[in-house]
């Protein structure tokens, strides 16, 4: 089972004023009976808020092409790196597991292609099934009303009733979204992700064939690799993670290292190795961050690279190692 989101588009008036005049959805969202101009109307008005960034709308369909639904992210705001959602599907298409796949794919926007840290999910108290059907996502935190006082205040006022409000958190979802994938076959097609953490070809070529590598999947898309290399009995080096650019700073690194120390934990190794530039300041902070402490510095590492790398304004000259013991 898989949904498509795509933007609206007055060609699903039709079949989208079909779908929400039924009762179930009609009665539901609260929503007064109406005609198709009135759908037509309101797709405009998305377009246009769409436009002027205030809102992210898509239309859901399903494996056939068929709208089944409507999902949105509503009321950006950029500087609280925060929204909201609201969505809905059409009465055939309940119970069905739709609902997971339409909200993962408009958090996906949210959280990797907007960049925002939270995504308020609020519901009318008296709406008992869209309720359940948030507390089936185990990607959600449920009741934040007194965490978030003013975003509750502000979501009874707009729906002008009692209402329970949830919140979808970026790294919750990173979590749910990451996984790692054995790499059994060729690794030469990995060669250009793992280049994004080590400029000289030749020097992953030394090690490309040692160790096991990863693929990094959030849902089903490649996110990048990583590569551990056994150093001894009881030891081990994360050789190589490198996140592709699309993915960067959004929480997946950091899960990953996370997943990685969990499987040298469960394979026996009682330390991580794992070294980086001297110029790379934002990975030597991350690091340290992850729970890593320096080891040691193996002076002039980089110099034996075909060409200088500059980072920050510092070449790159040598090998900062860290350590964290499992």
């Amino acid at each position: 089972m898989a949904v498509t989101l795509v933007k609206h588009d007055i060609k699903y008036a039709e079949a989208m004023h079909e779908l929400s005049s039924m009762p179930q959805v009609r009665d539901a969202l609260g929503l007064p009976a109406g005609k198709v101009e009135d759908t037509i109307n309101f797709i405009k008005r998305e377009c246009v808020d769409e436009e002027e960034g205030k809102t992210v709308p898509r239309v859901v369909l399903n494996e056939e092409g068929q709208l089944i639904g409507v999902t949105s992210l509503m009321f950006i705001d950029h500087q609280k790196k925060s929204c909201h959602i609201g969505s809905w599907l059409g009465y055939p298409f309940w119970g069905k597991g739709y609902n997971l796949e339409a909200k993962t794919a408009i958090l996906d926007i949210a959280f990797f292609e907007l960049g925002l840290l939270r995504v308020f999910a609020g519901a009318r108290k008296v709406n008992i099934r869209s309720q359940k059907a948030q507390e089936k996502l185990s990607f959600i935190r449920l009741g934040v009303e007194s965490e978030y006082p003013e975003e509750h205040s502000w979501l009874e006022v707009k729906e002008k009733q009692p209402c329970v409000l949830n919140v979808f958190e970026r790294e919750d979802f990173v979590r749910y979204r990451t996984s790692l994938e054995k790499v059994d076959g060729k690794r030469e097609d990995f060669l250009p992700q793992l280049l994004l953490a080590d400029d000289s070809e030749k020097v992953v070529r030394d090690y490309l064939d040692q160790g096991t590598l990863y693929k990094i999947k959030c849902g089903e898309v490649l996110a990048g690799v990583a590569l551990i290399i056994p150093q001894s009995n009881t030891t081990i080096e994360l050789k190589n993670i490198a996140i592709i650019p699309t993915y960067q700073g959004k929480g997946i690194g950091k899960e990953v290292l996370r997943q990685l120390t969990e499987i040298c934990q469960m394979e026996g190794y009682k330390t991580v190795l794992v070294g980086t530039a001297n110029s790379s300041i934002d990975n030597i902070a991350f690091y340290q961050k992850a729970g890593f402490r320096m080891e040691a510095i193996e002076k002039d590492f980089f110099r034996k690279y075909p060409e200088p790398i500059y980072e920050n304004g510092i070449r790159a000259l040598d090998m900062i190692f860290f350590s964290k013991q499992l």
